[in-house]
């Protein structure tokens, strides 16, 4: 029997549920696309949030983001972003998150499916990178179950996405994760967040998924930041027990 996931990512929320972020209310969005999903997804098996939950790394705003999850929490996981603070986030999210050493990652196994979720955060960049010592974590990890289908899910995509600005601010340390993923033939997909725009790529046989945001759009393949008037969205994810998924995104329009 197949499994169901859904990705959101890059939420941005503030403690002011009023605020904006590029002119755009963050938290009403971020509502917008949970009763969405709520709708037409609510028996989904895990829903993964994919860093940048918030904008001002607020205790009070990871709290208020826990309240808005409150029906998702026992199917819920989490990883950071570049604009989240560790702390606070675990102390908002501990039974959704797993710490090791200093990063906040998670493991949890789906059907036939290992899902692993990275900490790529970097205090005080806007650049991720995962480290020496989180990359062996990881590759004991995908070592200790070589047949389980596996998909990972990280904030800051490992490739290119065309646009000079964010690929300034990606993942430092891309092709040390390459390395490893490619010394493990059974995960199937990376899908991040960070860039707030749909991307997929395909290196040998992994595809390489961006999600976009919950609130600000990104336009693709600029120089410079250029907000998109496209609606926000999320990520579907099908697995299927062989190894075999679908993936897509599905956009929330936006109501007064």
């Amino acid at each position: 029997m197949s499994v169901r996931i859904l990705q959101l990512t890059d939420c941005h929320l503030m403690a002011d549920p009023h605020a904006e972020l590029k002119e755009i209310c963050t938290r009403k969005r971020f509502a917008g696309v949970l009763s969405a999903i709520t709708t037409h997804h609510a028996d989904v098996d895990l829903l993964v949030v994919s860093g940048d939950l918030t904008h001002d790394e607020r205790p009070e705003t990871y709290a208020a983001l826990r309240e808005m999850l409150a029906d998702w929490l026992p199917r819920l996981r989490v990883i950071p972003g570049n604009h989240d603070d560790r702390e606070p986030l675990r102390q908002a999210f501990r039974d959704q998150t797993e710490q090791v050493a200093e990063r906040l990652v998670f493991v949890h196994d789906l059907s036939s499916w290992r899902l692993i979720g990275l900490d790529s955060h970097r205090p005080g960049e806007l650049s991720g990178e995962l480290g020496v010592e989180q990359l062996a974590w990881l590759d004991e990890q995908l070592g200790s179950e070589p047949s389980r289908p596996t998909g990972l899910f990280v904030h800051h995509p490992p490739i290119s996405v065309n646009s000079a600005w964010l690929d300034r601010i990606g993942l430092v340390d891309a092709d040390s994760l390459l390395t490893v993923l490619r010394r493990h033939a059974q995960v199937r997909f990376v899908s991040c967040g960070h860039v707030h725009q749909e991307r997929s790529a395909v290196l040998g046989s992994i595809q390489i998924l961006a999600t976009p945001s919950t609130g600000v759009q990104f336009r693709p393949e600029t120089a410079a930041l250029e907000v998109d008037v496209i609606d926000p969205g999320y990520r579907v994810f099908n697995l299927v027990p062989d190894g075999q998924f679908q993936s897509w995104v599905e956009r929330v329009e936006e109501t007064e």
